[in-house]
């Protein structure tokens, strides 16, 4: 593939193919993962931002190992963007091979033009030089000199600039396309530990053509590009104030999607906010802000769902079990219907009420509403009988609402010849020797989970610890 692939930051990322590492060992907790599925299910901007903590940590803590030889790994992309993992070293132990015989300056000096890139570099550090020499808050302006570790004397960089500023002691690197992944990552990590800050600038920036060694520094920078380019120099010259242009995205929410837009300001270098540990400098906070995009995306869904429930439960409380309703009535339910598979819940298949619903709702609303609902009954006793001889799939269901709904004691009352206590025994036993009867009906399950949540979650907890005790 020619020319360079961008990626909508939103778009769930991409493995490659084949890859040589197919499954990986979460070093933390032991876990085989399929890579394919890790990868794939993962926004491209959080994988992004995530592959750079994983190669900063290689070193350390390491995250994942290959599952073959549990040699650390880290993620890589190839030319289209897509992803997979790579060993830190291999010696022929492992089948996997995951690594060019290659080495990085060959890799850079076949894929870049180093000459020209080295004008452009030096441009940008002029640039950066310029900028902090014209605000009187920057001193001690050095290039290319060499920053020695105050912990470790042999541990050393050399920042294409450096400088002390509002934010303290600061290096500046300018970001070019030969900049690779595992150099990024290290000197994070070393102004981390100095106490200092790491900015990296940019030239110039296209949303639309990003290369991934941008999206690198994009993603892990709370999506925000710094730019120093001639205008901003110009400014900075021209009020005594160091300016700086940063790009960055904009999270909105339209009709329960969130989506982005791209826009940039010039804003005053000691106005953007920084923080030293994760080693960002941003004019934008997305992440904040999607956040509170995705509470507010979440209130709404939970108040769509809430009304959608609380107009199911009313419609069902006012039908009349024995008679036909009127057609009004039966598109009032379709209606229902369609809104559930709206909300991605599976509604009863029959135009007509579904039997299994019917037993459901009856059941579980006679619980809540403490009497009965649907059948003429006099006493809630009399609905879990109903329950247990008609629909033994819904007696867990009906058992975990009686509970949930303090029933308790009114079933105790109306249970004057004790039959209901020795028959709720045996319902108890015969669910727990996995009597096929009792066992919940999984196609109403989605149903019963959004129109009753916690006696939904009950039910769910209980089928995940039985096949859990099946697999032992």
């Amino acid at each position: 593939m020619q020319g360079n692939v961008t990626f909508d930051p939103l778009a769930f990322a991409e493995p490659v193919l084949k890859p040589e590492i197919a499954e990986i060992l979460d070093l933390e907790n032991g876990e085989f993962l399929d890579v394919a599925t890790f990868i794939s299910r993962r926004r491209y901007d959080r994988l992004v931002a995530e592959r750079v903590s994983i190669r900063e940590n290689l070193a350390d803590r390491p995250r994942f190992g290959c599952a073959l030889c549990a040699t650390p790994v880290y993620l890589v992309a190839s030319r289209e963007k897509r992803f997979f993992f790579r060993h830190c070293r291999e010696d022929g132990s492992c089948p996997s091979i995951t690594r060019s015989a290659l080495g990085r300056d060959e890799i850079r000096a076949l894929k870049y033009e180093g000459q020209r890139e080295s004008l452009a570099h030096r441009t940008i550090k002029e640039r950066v030089i310029r900028s902090l020499a014209s605000d009187p808050s920057n001193s001690e302006i050095l290039s290319e000199k060499q920053w020695r570790s105050t912990r470790d004397p042999a541990s050393r960089r050399q920042p294409d600039v450096q400088a002390l500023t509002v934010f303290g002691r600061v290096a500046f690197e300018a970001q070019l396309s030969t900049t690779f992944l595992d150099v990024v990552a290290g000197r994070r990590s070393f102004y981390r530990d100095e106490g200092a800050l790491l900015v990296w600038v940019m030239a110039g920036f296209d949303p639309d053509y990003r290369r991934m060694t941008t999206d690198d520094l994009l993603f892990s920078n709370n999506s925000n590009i710094l730019v120093i380019d001639e205008e901003t120099t110009a400014l900075s010259e021209g009020s005594g104030t160091f300016y700086l242009r940063s790009h960055y995205r904009v999270p909105e929410l339209f009709a329960g999607v969130i989506r982005d837009r791209w826009e940039s300001k010039i804003i005053a270098f000691r106005d953007l906010t920084t923080s030293f540990e994760s080693q960002t400098a941003w004019a934008f906070d997305y992440a904040g802000q999607s956040e509170k995009l995705f509470a507010k995306e979440k209130e709404e869904v939970q108040r769509r769902d809430n009304d959608l429930r609380e107009r199911i439960c009313a419609f069902w409380m006012l039908r009349n079990q024995h008679t036909p309703d009127p057609l009004s009535h039966e598109e009032t339910w379709r209606s229902l219907t369609r809104e559930l598979s709206d909300c991605g819940v599976t509604p009863p298949t029959n135009d007509r009420y579904d039997r299994a619903v019917t037993g459901l709702m009856n059941g579980v609303l006679s619980a809540r509403e403490k009497r009965p609902i649907g059948w003429d009954f006099k006493h809630l006793i009399e609905v879990a009988h109903r329950i247990c001889d008609g629909y033994p799939e819904h007696a867990l269901a009906m058992g975990f609402a009686l509970r949930l709904y303090g029933c308790d004691e009114l079933i105790a009352a109306q249970d004057k010849s004790g039959k209901w206590a020795k028959r709720a025994r045996s319902i108890r036993d015969g669910i727990r020797q996995g009597d096929q009867r009792y066992l919940p009906d999984q196609d109403t399950l989605p149903f019963l989970t959004f129109a009753f949540p916690e006696v939904g979650a009950n039910v769910e907890r209980f089928l995940s610890s039985r096949l859990a005790r099946s697999d032992l």
